[in-house]
């Protein structure tokens, strides 16, 4: 399970390996995706691992949510989901075609935080919104 004083070795050193203001933006994201998760109704605990060498985030409770992922697209600080989810296109319904969002994969940090949370929660509910 995830918290803010476990963080895994392997993602430890994943966040060591990137440049200082890119692991600083992405640190912070996963604060902000852990305490998401903690305070959204029927997500619960997360699993932090890695995912292509990238710090990942899945619910540990099955069929809750879809995984996100943390890393670089263009070379800037981003976080990404499975582009086979609907969660990027359902974003562009809700907010418009913002800079920030990239193909079907995922947006890029630094824009605004009620995009970034929207992603978040979408992600990690995904599968309980699907079969609503």
């Amino acid at each position: 399970m995830a918290t803010k004083d476990a963080l895994p070795a392997e993602v430890a050193k994943a966040f060591a390996a990137m440049p200082d203001g890119i692991a600083d933006i992405l640190r912070k994201a996963r604060l902000d995706i852990l305490r998401i998760a903690s305070t959204a109704e029927g997500i619960g605990p997360l699993t932090e691992t890695l995912k292509r060498g990238e710090p990942a985030y899945l619910t540990n409770a099955p069929k809750t949510g879809t995984t996100l992922r943390l890393g670089l697209i263009g070379g800037r600080a981003a976080v990404m989901v499975p582009c086979s989810t609907t969660i990027l296109e359902d974003a562009r319904a809700v907010f418009g075609e913002l800079p920030e969002f990239s193909g079907k994969r995922g947006v890029i940090l630094g824009g605004e935080q009620q995009v970034f949370d929207y992603i978040v929660n979408a992600a990690l509910s995904y599968h309980m919104r699907k079969r609503r």
